[in-house]
């Protein structure tokens, strides 16, 4: 049996495939050194029952904590890791503070949870985004798409304002919030953690200052890494590889 399971959690309103099937590939790789693994859809997600409006972290942590219970009684594993991309981590990181099997994250792109997250960060985002849509102002094609009704104004302003609007289930509570403090509680976390972001993701920097003086002052056993001139979802093969094969040998190390 391995020593070692790894549960892989997919961001919030994708798949167990993953951004380019980036979550397949791990495993994959996983599984060539030696390691068990679970890729699975959230509930409201991919194939998973439960409605899509009604998902919220809490049960999606609780989700987490069930995959690892069937990866450990189905593979024989006696430790648990878990990999999560954007708010998979913030999930893994919620699982690993219910649980004393998990010795080590790799955690992909994760944001601040939401107490934690800042305005100076939801400005960096839209700065970063103005300045995108900036210089697609002065390509040819921008102004066909504009003559000939092709620009989703809409979608637009959702990109650039979206993020300063506190999103509210059907109950009042944000879903994306916990009932717990779990930066709190992860203050207790026995494991070791991996950041990794890409260098070009506007969000990267406000994650990297919450999360890395946090870890230092708690004294959980971290590692900060950039991927350069990476986005947030690592587009690229290379960018992919260099992300899955730190990720796989800082699992393997425990």
């Amino acid at each position: 049996a391995p020593k070692m399971g790894v549960v892989v959690v997919h961001g919030w309103t994708s798949c167990r495939m993953g951004p380019h099937q980036m979550l397949v590939k791990i495993c994959r790789q996983l599984n060539r050194e030696g390691m068990a693994s679970l890729r699975f859809d959230l509930r409201g997600r991919g194939e998973s029952e439960g409605d899509p409006l009604k998902s919220h972290l809490d049960g999606m942590i609780s989700d987490t904590c069930a995959a690892g219970d069937f990866l450990r009684r189905e593979s024989g594993a006696e430790r648990l890791g878990i990999v999560g991309i954007c708010s998979g981590g913030n999930v893994a990181i919620g699982a690993a503070t219910l649980r004393d099997d998990v010795d080590s994250l790799a955690l992909w792109s994760t944001l601040p949870f939401q107490p934690q997250r800042k305005v100076k960060d939801d400005l960096r985002r839209t700065g970063f985004f103005l300045t995108d849509y900036a210089k697609k102002a002065f390509r040819a094609e921008t102004w066909k798409k504009l003559f000939g009704g092709k620009i989703h104004f809409k979608l637009i302003g959702r990109v650039l304002f979206g993020h300063y609007a506190a999103e509210k289930d059907a109950e009042g509570r944000n879903p994306k919030d916990s009932a717990r403090d779990i930066m709190a509680e992860f203050g207790g976390y026995k494991g070791t953690a991996l950041f990794m972001y890409g260098g070009n993701d506007p969000e990267a920097k406000g994650a990297h200052e919450v999360y890395s003086g946090f870890c230092a002052e708690k004294g959980i056993r971290s590692d900060f890494r950039f991927i350069p001139g990476a986005n947030h979802n690592f587009y690229s093969l290379e960018w992919e590889r260099q992300v899955i094969e730190q990720s796989v040998e800082w699992l393997k190390r425990g």
